[in-house]
């Protein structure tokens, strides 16, 4: 085999999923002028949400010849007899992956940058490999929703207007049969500020809002978490810092793993048990 394609096929490989399409469509014209990432999406058949991954293929076709960028915000075919040799090769990659291959876990930083001007994001983008690897918290959640075959569970101790809204977002986007919010009543008792807004759309999507702090006899405090998780199916979870208010979408660095394999399941298990035990949120 050919040094570019080995070359080319080590680069994406591991972003199969999505350059198995990106390259099928760059071998018949479908990507044939400049075009931004959202219109590359829909001409090779992948949500909005997966622009990320989409320009993390293109990144990586770009090192190898593939692709290159018409202009700081499109991109376009440079080697379309590559991509066409390439193409079947990652199609393959995926399904092997995807139907055959148990995978050991796999995991992508996750990372939501505070706002400019950010003295943090600064540094970062100043070191040798900057944001190169990092996914972004905002397009990430969309594409877990979106992944989910059967169940999806967001678990959140905090919920405010603004993230109320982009939770309501996540499982509009999920729309399976099995669909799950687990939520921290306040001390009082009281759900969450943010939930009194989107209940009747939750209700109206099939939602189950559950509360999980717990009554402890005979102990101080009460049972109740502070994790933040985002979880579709038992293969794919987000599990990080960012809690569904403001401050972590507008305002803070939040940072989070993206877990899929074995870990993710095992994540599953946890999340059953929290709703076993959890009552219906008041």
């Amino acid at each position: 085999m050919k040094t570019d394609l080995l070359a080319a096929f080590d680069a994406l490989a591991p972003l199969c999923e999505v350059g198995a399409p990106l390259c099928e469509m760059a071998s018949v014209d479908a990507l044939d002028m400049p075009l931004e990432l959202r219109a590359i999406c829909t001409r090779i058949g992948l949500p909005h949400a997966r622009a990320g991954d989409v320009e993390r293929a293109l990144i990586a076709g770009q090192a190898v010849g593939i692709f290159s960028k018409a202009t700081e915000l499109t991109w376009r075919v440079h080697e379309k007899s590559l991509a066409s040799q390439i193409a079947p090769l990652l199609r393959g990659a995926y399904l092997y992956r995807s139907r055959v291959h148990c995978d050991e876990d796999r995991v992508d930083v996750v990372l939501t940058k505070p706002p400019a001007p950010s003295q943090v994001s600064v540094q970062l983008e100043g070191m040798l490999s900057g944001s190169w690897g990092l996914r972004d918290t905002k397009q990430l959640l969309p594409a877990i929703a979106e992944s989910a075959h059967s169940s999806f569970v967001v678990m959140t101790p905090y919920l405010d207007d603004v993230g109320a809204v982009i939770v309501l977002n996540l499982f509009e986007r999920a729309n399976v049969s099995d669909m799950c919010l687990i939520l921290r009543a306040t001390s009082e008792g009281h759900a969450p500020p943010g939930l009194t807004g989107v209940q009747d759309a939750l209700h109206d999507l099939g939602v189950t809002v559950l509360n999980f702090r717990l009554e402890r006899p005979g102990a101080l405090g009460n049972e109740t978490f502070h994790a933040k998780v985002v979880l579709a199916d038992n293969v794919s979870a987000y599990v990080g810092s960012s809690n569904m208010h403001r401050w972590s979408f507008e305002y803070s660095l939040e940072l989070g793993l993206h877990v899929r394999g074995g870990a993710a399941k095992r994540i599953a298990d946890i999340l059953q048990s929290v709703r076993v035990v959890s009552s219906v949120m008041p």
